[in-house]
């Protein structure tokens, strides 16, 4: 039981320390981009059966978002602020 308390604890406060190095909306993202990763694990690892068109448009529609995110980001910062 102590053994694993240990790695757990040390994961999630690592977890916590990057997630405070990003802008909420990348968390987000990136936050779901975790469902397709444990896809492509049981593919490579455990050589499951999965639905590979629908797993890259999955892929495809979070990377675009993810663009999208940056890009629209850097335009914001771009713009002056007017009071």
């Amino acid at each position: 039981m102590i053994i694993g308390i240990i790695p757990t604890a040390n994961t999630s406060f690592n977890i916590d320390q990057g997630a405070t190095k990003v802008d909420a909306g990348t968390l987000a993202i990136m936050n779901n981009a975790l469902i397709p990763a444990g896809l492509v694990v049981n593919l490579v690892i455990w050589n499951r059966d999965a639905n590979l068109v629908r797993l890259c448009l999955g892929g495809a529609v979070l990377l675009f978002s993810l663009l999208l995110h940056e890009y629209w980001g850097k335009q914001q910062k771009l713009k002056p602020q007017t009071s």
